[in-house]
């Protein structure tokens, strides 16, 4: 994400949040908004929008940034739905859930920042189906006055019949739709988990630890408003702004988590002049990358393949292997490969410091063996030269 769209970003919410703010008939909806819950709605998107700059100043190079910045966009224009305008609330209406199927798409492709199997980029885009045509079905027979408080009929531009019975119709369908959608994000999420290596769930847990507590306010909101009587119980309803607020935030903590993670990699790197390949080398670079299963191979000459640290051969991982591999280089020359779980490739510019690191020590590695080699020539030419005379 460039300068120039970060900032045409933060400005077109800004303006789309001042628009919402002035739009709200407050002589309305003042008994089901408070000023108090309002502003915590506004909060919610502004914690999107500039969680996405943040995420797109730091991976300008996948689409995580702006998966932020648009869902928090879209969930300003929630915000429409408080407004005396016909177009305003029936566009707000209409757009009320379409920044779920962008938190899917974004729960589906972090933390690489986008899709790899058309199987998930045909779910995401009938995610997106889904919402959109399940909001225009029951708005052509949602009348605003069923609506708390109570709506003009004029408001609903795109209303057909106002039928209740219909529209309860439609939303058990839906619903039922849509619980089947949700029993297949889970289904993949926890597959995903249990397969996964500690370095892919030490990516993905923040992000799927705040889905899950923003997911459980969502569903108490109307269950609190069923069950819950009393003001003193109120603010149990307000928890699902905070809750889903977390969402971005988690991924502002897996960049944290990854600048700390380059700073140990180049404490590493300074450490490699006083001691070019120790015992701890790779457990450092190991804890640095979260992957325990990272690994170091040495190209070897004589055999003209990859050893590894015992001196077996390696063949470098294929396409479908849960692992990468990069190949080592110093000045031209190949000296080894670096192994790694590709949950972490999704981080370029750590993998590249890594990349540099490991090839620097394995490089020296090489030149004190050549070294020492040289010394046991010169050594054994003296001896047998004294020998000689």
């Amino acid at each position: 994400m460039m300068r120039g769209s970060m900032t045409l970003g933060a400005s077109a919410a800004t303006v789309l949040a001042a628009v919402v703010a002035v739009s709200v008939d407050w002589q309305v909806v003042e008994d089901a908004v408070s000023p108090v819950e309002f502003g915590l709605f506004l909060m919610v998107g502004a914690v999107f929008v500039g969680a996405g700059l943040v995420a797109g100043w730091h991976r300008p190079q996948d689409s995580l940034g702006w998966l932020l910045v648009v869902a928090g966009v879209l969930w300003l224009t929630k915000g429409f739905r408080l407004a005396g305008v016909p177009v305003l609330f029936t566009g707000g209406v209409l757009l009320t859930n379409m920044y779920v199927p962008v938190l899917i798409q974004l729960v589906l492709s972090f933390p690489w920042g986008r899709l790899h199997h058309r199987w998930e980029r045909r779910f995401v885009g009938g995610c997106y189906v889904y919402s959109a045509l399940s909001v225009v079905s029951e708005l052509a027979f949602l009348g605003p006055g069923s609506l708390t408080p109570p709506r003009p009929a004029t408001l609903n531009l795109l209303l057909v019949r106002d039928d209740p019975a219909v529209f309860r119709a439609l939303q058990v369908g839906w619903g039922v739709v849509g619980v089947v959608m949700s029993v297949v994000l889970i289904g993949v999420v926890a597959v995903r988990w249990r397969s996964g290596s500690p370095a892919y769930r030490a990516a993905v847990a923040p992000l799927w630890f705040a889905v899950l507590i923003g997911t459980a306010a969502t569903f108490w909101t109307p269950l609190a408003s069923v069950w819950v009587h009393g003001p003193q119980y109120a603010w149990t309803l307000l928890l699902r702004y905070p809750s889903t607020a977390l969402i971005p935030l988690a991924v502002l903590v897996g960049l944290w988590r990854y600048r700390v993670a380059r700073v140990e990699v180049r404490e590493l790197m300074i450490e490699i002049g006083a001691a070019p390949v120790g015992d701890g080398f790779v457990d450092t670079i190991r804890r640095a990358l979260r992957d325990p299963g990272l690994d170091v191979w040495v190209f070897s000459r004589t055999r003209d393949g990859y050893v590894d640290a015992q001196g077996r051969p390696q063949v470098l991982p294929h396409r479908d292997d849960p692992r990468a591999a990069t190949a080592l280089k110093r000045d031209g020359v190949l000296v080894g490969a670096l192994v790694y779980d590709k949950a972490v490739a999704d981080q370029p510019r750590l993998i590249a410091a890594v990349r540099a690191a490991t090839a620097l020590a394995l490089d020296d590695r090489r030149l004190h063996r050549e070294l020492e080699v040289r010394r046991a020539e010169v050594r054994r030419f003296r001896s047998a030269g004294r020998k000689f005379v």
